[in-house]
C-alpha cells in the first residue's frame, strides 16, 4: 500500500505500509507446504530494516491498532533504497 503525504518544507514523500497478516496471506499463495506466522513476518521485517541500518522514525515506523496488530510503514527515498539495496 502506498500513502503519499506532505510534509511542511520537505515537499512530497511516499510511505508504503507493509500489513504482515496480508503479506502472509499473499506468500502462502505462493508456498504452500512451509509453516508461516505472522510473528515470523514481523521478525523478518524488522530484520530487514535493521540489518539495513536504517533509522526508527527517521527511515521507517511502526504503528499498532487497538487489537496489538502492526503495520511498518517506510518512508521510499534514495536512502533507503540504498541501504536496503547493500544489505540485500
Amino acid at each position: 500500500m502506498e500513502i503519499p503525504y506532505e510534509r511542511t518544507g520537505r515537499g512530497s514523500e511516499t510511505v508504503y505500509t507493509i500489513n504482515p497478516r496480508v503479506l502472509q496471506d499473499e506468500i502462502e499463495k505462493k508456498v504452500e507446504s512451509e509453516k508461516l506466522t505472522t510473528i515470523n513476518i514481523c521478525r523478518t521485517i524488522l530484520a530487514l530494516f535493521y540489518g539495513s541500518e536504517l533509522r526508527e522514525e527517521d527511515d521507517f515506523y511502526v504503528t499498532t491498532t487497538s487489537r496489538g496488530r502492526r503495520n511498518y510503514h517506510i518512508k521510499v527515498n534514495t536512502h533507503t533504497l540504498n541501504a536496503m539495496h547493500s544489505f540485500i
